[in-house]
């Protein structure tokens, strides 16, 4: 039902939705998506432009450890291949972990004393990031947050060793590396910033580009590359999806619609998102939708919180 009253709603006043008329029913582009089904704990591959079936699934993980998948991205590595980027939790414990795509082999895991909802690599330097707000219920209203910043001792994720004590941010949410301005930017609370990262030998660090920092979000759910356009992030929060231009730091509102989990802008120009209804799932649907084609696609059974693309670039 949420599917059919969500494209009412944006056929009906597109304003306050994510399906503008002029974007729809285009061809639609050809690509995988990774999804996270916080129901069964597992992260699923499928062809975009095919049933969410398990007949149709091309790859899956049960991550480590129990807990909702709230992250799952793929990045390349020289000492491990193409790796997955896991982050997985509940109000009361987390783990971020690194699995080898081709074979599905844990590389690394640690504990995170939050509710991890991002993990990031930095290319270049391996240091891993993982943000989460605090431990407890309430979402929004939960208190605290932290950025946790691992460091290699060598070419392969398993030398990971903590960097030092939390960053504190709160409401930590989201995280993207910027291969171009070599920032990690992070997003929660009210905050969008970015850090450099600062190594030694023996030693990793965030210093905060606060020339870069902006206050105008409302618990950021999501941040994102805008893969048309490579000096724009995409961030979600409560109240909408927005657009920043990182040359001049400016917000721009794209859409109204609430609460919004996650936001993909293809390089086709497609549209993916997902998201929960008032008084549903606080972490989304089934559905993951596609607004140029006019798709949804249900993972019958599932709650999908963030749906990603299977691609390795960080713009």
């Amino acid at each position: 039902m949420d599917r059919r009253n969500l494209l009412k709603a944006a056929l009906a006043a597109p304003a306050a939705g994510l399906l503008a008329p002029a974007e729809a029913y285009a061809a639609p582009a050809a690509f995988n998506v990774l999804i996270g089904d916080v129901n069964s704990g597992k992260i699923y591959l499928f062809d975009r432009n095919k049933p969410f079936t398990d007949a149709n699934i091309k790859w899956s993980l049960n991550p480590a450890g129990s807990g909702h998948p709230m992250e799952h991205r793929f990045r390349d590595t020289t000492g491990d291949g193409q790796i997955l980027l896991a982050a997985t939790g509940t109000a009361s414990s987390g783990r971020a972990s690194i699995y080898r795509r081709r074979d599905k082999k844990l590389l690394w895991s640690a504990d995170v004393p939050n509710y991890p909802h991002c993990v990031e690599r930095a290319q270049g330097t391996g240091v891993v990031v993982v943000a989460g707000r605090s431990k407890g219920a309430g979402g929004g209203t939960a208190k605290g947050g932290s950025l946790h910043v691992f460091r290699p001792t060598d070419s392969h994720s398993s030398s990971l060793v903590s960097a030092g004590a939390p960053i504190p941010f709160f409401q930590a949410h989201g995280l993207l590396w910027d291969p171009l301005l070599e920032r990690m930017w992070a997003a929660g609370g009210s905050v969008l910033t970015a850090y450099r990262i600062v190594t030694t030998a023996n030693s990793a660090k965030l210093v905060e580009d606060t020339a870069r920092r902006i206050t105008s979000f409302h618990h950021p759910h999501d941040l994102q590359p805008d893969h048309q356009h490579v000096g724009r992030l995409l961030v979600t929060d409560t109240n909408g999806v927005y657009s920043v231009d990182k040359s001049t730091m400016t917000p721009t509102t794209l859409r109204t619609r609430k609460l919004v989990k996650s936001y993909v802008h293809h390089s086709s120009g497609e549209q993916m998102w997902t998201g929960a209804v008032e008084g549903g799932n606080d972490f989304g649907t089934k559905y993951v939708h596609f607004n140029v084609s006019g798709v949804a696609r249900a993972r019958a059974g599932a709650v999908v919180y963030k749906a990603r693309l299977d691609t390795t670039a960080y713009l």
